[in-house]
């Protein structure tokens, strides 16, 4: 979760000081957005882009993640103790910040997620009195023009400019914002910009406050329509649809989330089915770091202790199991082939694939649907052999 504001960045990853609401609250829309967003935090109520206070013909879009990743990357160049409201920073720096890569199509995508924040108002509104004032994050972009530099570039033969900027002033009522430090809270930039997935990272940005004070044995927990409406993520119409949509694919979002750092611990997340079977709801915790942690409970000794007869260390079983997440789709598919009980044994089959390895693990599953495809009986069960196979094989190297 991100923490009250500190003095200074650690070495291995940028911290970046924001508005806590934007913690807090899901302000940044999972999806582009071509109309305004409404979010109430707290006594506050947040409007998001469809309106310009100055023009009434304007109709902004609402703020999405792009723009999020943005104003954090802009905010990790500035000097808290300088007192301007100009940020100065290198382009490409900018972009290795923004998405770990200068390429040009990251520049020109910047370029326009910019002329959005100058372009787009945030209105806040007290609940309680109805008072209401508006503003942008970043009032100007101070523009250079300069001749093409690159002789091989074809506008080189056009009479064009190049557009460089590396100044961008902040709004007047934005920089009061990032001056009251009591309202500002931390974000480890590395490590959001690290999440691929748009929705992801619209998670990320706000679920991990609401875990903070929960435990893997009393989770937050949000149902994933709730979810995806507050993200203004679209959301599919049937149960299994939306489960598909947080694991599918290898890298799913699931396993996007689980076991990214925090300032305050390591965020974990879990999908069960809801009491009624209607939905699948997203449980969030976040486990402590540093002194007084607790050992991790495992749920399957006799795997960890197979792991271990196999001469690895015990820093390595730690390591792997720190990536434990939701099984996969696909690998659903294969147990359910494979004629193999998952219920009751989810877990140890998580655990199974986090220390085996995603490649090894799916090959004793795609192993044990050849079996039942073929025929092959088991001496006891599919499942008891399966479990077998794989305490085997956690047991050699």
């Amino acid at each position: 979760m991100p923490e009250p504001a500190l003095p200074s960045p650690t070495p291995r990853h940028t911290l970046v000081a924001a508005p806590r609401d934007y913690f807090i609250g899901p302000v940044f829309a999972a999806t582009k957005q071509a109309t305004s967003r409404q979010v109430t935090i707290g006594d506050r109520r947040y409007q998001i882009g469809g309106f310009h206070p100055l023009d009434a013909m304007k109709r902004p879009p609402a703020l999405d993640v792009r723009h999020a990743r943005a104003i954090f990357t802009l905010l990790s160049f500035r000097d808290p103790f300088e007192e301007t409201r100009m940020v100065r920073f290198s382009m490409n720096e900018f972009c290795r910040r923004y998405a770990r890569t200068n390429g040009g199509r990251y520049s020109r995508d910047i370029r326009r997620i910019f002329g959005d924040l100058l372009d787009t108002y945030i209105r806040i509104q007290d609940v309680e009195t109805n008072i209401a004032h508006s503003y942008r994050l970043i009032e100007r972009v101070h523009i250079e023009e300069r001749p093409i530099r690159r002789k091989d570039d074809k506008r080189a033969e056009n009479p064009q400019l190049e557009l460089w900027f590396n100044v961008i002033t902040l709004s007047e009522e934005f920089y009061a914002v990032m001056n009251r430090i009591a309202e500002l809270h931390h974000l480890k930039l590395d490590v959001f910009t690290g999440i691929r997935s748009p929705l992801a990272q619209a998670i990320y940005l706000y679920i991990p406050s609401r875990a903070h004070h929960h435990t893997e044995k009393k989770p937050f927990e949000i149902n994933l329509t709730t979810l995806l409406q507050q993200v203004s993520h679209p959301i599919p119409e049937h149960k299994s649809r939306r489960h598909q949509l947080f694991t599918q694919h290898r890298t799913s979002i699931i396993a996007q989330l689980d076991g990214k750092e925090t300032l305050s611990g390591v965020f974990r997340v879990n999908l069960v089915e809801t009491a009624d079977k209607t939905d699948w709801k997203l449980q969030a915790w976040v486990e402590r770091t540093g002194q007084g942690k607790q050992p991790r409970k495992l749920p399957d000794s006799k795997m960890v202790q197979a792991f271990l007869r196999s001469g690895r260390t015990r820093e390595d079983l730690e390591r792997r199991l720190n990536r434990i997440a939701p099984l996969s789709t696909y690998d659903r598919d294969l147990l359910k082939l494979g004629k193999i009980e998952v219920e009751g044994n989810t877990r140890f089959f998580e655990m199974a694939k986090a220390l085996l390895g995603e490649t090894r693990f799916e090959g004793l599953l795609a192993e044990a649907k050849g079996y039942a495809v073929e025929g092959v009986k088991a001496t006891k069960s599919p499942t008891a052999r399966l479990i077998f196979h794989l305490m085997e094989a956690a047991e050699t190297r």
